[in-house]
């Protein structure tokens, strides 16, 4: 059975609002190491979407010392207050200030404890982790991974976007593990293979090794071993697929600024525009979504990825700062 807690459920626990048998499921979802990754990745996108009063704690300290007594106090001398309230003044400015700090770390725990590499829009980023680990994030793409635990405890990562894994072997076998926003999870210890999680679906090509994929099938929890040369997709309805492909290369094309095309729809090439380049496509004749094209090509940007596909499906198209249109 699924875990009643969703996306929308969280939002209402970090802005306050669950009811007592809520609060005990959430409990029970932290419990999974899995959820907690996701717990702090929604965290984030809360607080960017509910901005907090962040508080200034140099200004707080200042405040603070000028009511300690450490600077002038600015009170009309007849007025003295006695011992026992400059003791209960002093311990609530403290605490004031404790609470202050308090606030500035509570909005910097994700960034304290999780490290995130992110990529522009038309921006390809190699990275080494602590482990050896080698991975090329694609455009518009973020890998957040833990600061101190990641050798000490497992070697995990969330992934939102793109990107293609190199995964060091451990001399003690410890499995790496990424996971996705739809709660889609890989587990290898030795590997190549590229990822691709984004709104639309999550998709595994695995190159070399061996690697497992959890996920979630008519409500319960599911398994399965890939092997090389496999594919494996799972869409926005929950829906999986897998399959034997010729090669992997068009998969991670991208590293090299390179496209290849095996029967790829006008609407796909629209998609991939706005996932890699945040552009807005419309495509004024319906029935030019379908067309295709094949062939492997090289396009550093976005222009030049918009006149190829100007030339090979010999249309116009017209830009206007982030709007394409395609048309006959």
């Amino acid at each position: 059975m699924e875990h009643p807690v969703t996306k929308r459920m969280v939002f209402e626990h970090f802005a306050g609002r669950l009811s007592p048998l809520q609060r005990r499921l959430m409990e029970e979802w932290l419990e999974s190491p899995q959820h907690q990754e996701i717990y702090y990745t929604w965290l984030e996108e809360w607080e960017h979407q509910n901005l907090q009063y962040v508080a200034d704690s140099e200004e707080a300290l200042r405040k603070s010392l000028t009511q300690l007594g450490e600077m002038p106090d600015q009170r009309p001398e007849e007025v003295k207050p006695s011992r026992t309230w400059l003791t209960f003044r002093r311990l609530s400015v403290a605490a004031l200030l404790l609470l202050s700090l308090s606030a500035c770390f509570y909005a910097g725990f994700d960034r304290i404890f999780y490290k995130t590499f992110e990529t522009g829009y038309g921006q390809v980023k190699q990275i080494t982790l602590s482990d050896g680990t080698l991975v090329t994030l694609n455009a518009h793409s973020s890998l957040q991974v833990p600061r101190f635990t990641f050798l000490a405890n497992s070697r995990r990562a969330f992934l939102k976007g793109e990107a293609d894994f190199d995964v060091k072997h451990l001399p003690d076998h410890q499995p790496f593990r990424i996971t996705t926003e739809r709660n889609f999870q890989v587990t290898v210890l030795g590997t190549k293979f590229t990822v691709f999680a984004r709104s639309r679906k999550t998709q595994l090509v695995l190159k070399t090794g061996k690697v497992q994929i959890d996920y979630t099938k008519d409500h319960r929890s599911e398994k399965l071993l890939m092997k090389p040369g496999e594919l494996v997709s799972l869409d926005q309805k929950g829906r999986l697929q897998r399959k034997q492909v010729p090669s992997p290369t068009p998969y991670d094309a991208w590293k090299d600024h390179r496209y290849e095309f095996n029967h790829t729809s006008l609407e796909e090439l629209s998609y991939m525009l706005e996932e890699n380049y945040g552009l807005e496509v419309d495509i004024k004749n319906p029935p030019l979504r379908k067309e295709t094209t094949s062939g492997s090509y090289q396009a550093r940007n976005a222009d030049e990825l918009l006149q190829l596909i100007s030339q090979l499906f010999e249309i116009n198209y017209n830009r206007q700062n982030n709007h394409v249109t395609f048309s006959q």
